[in-house]
């Protein structure tokens, strides 16, 4: 008999598992976050009643949030992703003694990324290393790096998701190398803190993605605090370079201004001297790394174990 999952949280990983989960012989169904709002957890009530597991992608843990509530009222088991700036309003509810230590002890804890496991560790309960399948993870042949180098930048339209990224070290890098031409993505020019500079191009949200890769050189992803990045994996993948704030087997750990820029003077000497190729270590890194059908397996494989009441070691 095919265990039911209810999965509850941020859209795109939402109906990826979703996808995935009912590939792997669940009955999977997706809900986006009702948020705390009654009326939508109350359409809820009848996949909730029906459901072996509750899956939540992202999580709020303070004591009157829906989460605490649910863990509260049902015996289900909870399983509780974490994907990033979650674990902030986590360890900000904790640290003002605001959690609810029902939901935590309770819950079956994974990370997507390996220093958010650390973080996690701060609440009071352990978390399994568990990153997510990257569908846009290619392992065809890559094609070359552009003639011109060419930088991506990613940078959210969102106000609340821009307090998590280095606006400040991104347009000071695109003020100092003005012989450099930079996309940044997915905000459109008007929603920008400055008019556009002439080797700046904002075209907001993009379907095409692999065409705007293959007119990539590097990935610059500067943020205060992060998951894992499948924009990262996705351009590694293709044997781009990736500058980013965090580690990742074949990128460049770089944070602040000055060791960005440093590593962005490299990359530029390198092909000005005909000497940057591919990036092959980053490319078998991610695509030994972040297989999807790996990644995949072992995911249904923690959320079975989690039906079963066991909890990571």
């Amino acid at each position: 008999m095919r265990p039911r999952v209810l999965i509850l949280g941020l859209p795109y990983f939402g109906r990826l598992m979703e996808s995935d989960l009912n590939r792997r012989g669940w009955r999977a169904r997706y809900h986006p976050h009702p948020g705390r709002n009654p009326r939508h957890w109350t359409r809820l009530l009848p996949d909730f009643a029906r459901a072996d597991l509750v899956y939540l992608i992202s999580s709020r843990i303070d004591r009157r949030s829906p989460q605490a509530i649910l863990a509260w009222l049902s015996p289900r088991p909870i399983v509780i992703h974490w994907v990033g700036t979650d674990v902030l309003f986590a360890l900000e509810a904790f640290r003002a003694g605001n959690a609810s230590r029902r939901l935590l002890d309770h819950a079956v804890h994974l990370a997507d990324a390996p220093w958010l496991t650390g973080e996690i560790g701060e609440l009071g309960v352990t978390a399994d290393y568990a990153p997510m399948p990257v569908p846009g993870l290619s392992p065809n042949e890559p094609p070359p790096l552009p003639a011109e180098f060419r930088v991506l930048v990613y940078f959210p339209v969102d106000s609340l998701d821009r307090e998590d990224y280095d606006a400040e070290t991104i347009f000071h890098l695109v003020d100092d190398f003005p012989g450099v031409r930079f996309l940044l993505i997915p905000s459109p020019p008007e929603t920008l803190p400055r008019p556009l500079s002439p080797n700046l191009e904002a075209r907001g949200w993009v379907d095409d993605m692999e065409a705007v890769y293959r007119e990539t050189t590097v990935y610059l992803r500067l943020t205060h605090h992060d998951g894992t990045s499948f924009m990262a994996v996705e351009a590694l993948s293709r044997g781009r370079h990736v500058i980013w704030t965090f580690p990742m087997p074949g990128a460049i750990e770089a944070r602040g201004y000055e060791q960005v820029a440093t590593a962005l003077r490299d990359l530029i000497a390198r092909h000005e001297a005909g000497k940057l190729g591919l990036n092959d270590e980053g490319r078998e890194a991610v695509l030994r790394d972040f297989d999807p059908e790996r990644l995949g397996a072992e995911l249904n494989r923690k959320l079975r174990s989690a039906l079963r009441g066991e909890k990571p070691g």
